[in-house]
């Protein structure tokens, strides 16, 4: 369940191996205004998800043992948009058709404007599967 407190203290609590990802995690003592405390773990001895005094938005697994984790706001906002967003496939396009475009020059020769003409034949080929009318059709790379 997210909750959101401010901080009142966290005490540094020992450390634990984790078998499957070959890792030392440092545990942490957390308690909160609202009276939560529960264990967080980090990968760093000087974690900086909890700091004492800051109101944060924090995962309260209740139990026995109860541990705490923050919630990333980068799921919440613009990360998840930009994941999702139109632009973010032409970007990738544009990468990949940059990459073909710049080991094409390299072996063949060429220069920059060379480059970003044939980085655009490759992008508009992936999006629209066409070929711009004033290159030649053939089975090799059109440039």
């Amino acid at each position: 369940m997210n909750k959101t407190s401010k901080v009142t203290n966290v005490q540094a609590n020992g450390t634990w191996e984790s078998k499957q990802y070959n890792t030392t995690y440092y545990k942490f003592e957390v308690s909160f205004e609202n009276g939560d405390v529960g264990e967080y773990s980090s990968k760093s001895p000087e974690q900086n998800k909890f700091v004492v005094g800051q109101e944060t938005e924090y995962e309260y697994i209740g139990g026995k043992f109860p541990k705490v984790k923050p919630v990333n706001t980068f799921e919440q906002g613009s990360y998840t948009q930009k994941a999702n967003s139109p632009g973010r496939e032409l970007s990738i396009i544009r990468q990949s058709s940059l990459k073909c475009a710049t080991d094409y020059v390299i072996a063949n020769g060429g220069n920059i404007t060379t480059i970003l003409h044939n980085a655009d034949i490759l992008t508009n080929w992936v999006q629209t599967g066409t070929i711009p009318a004033d290159e030649p059709v053939s089975h090799e790379m059109p440039f």
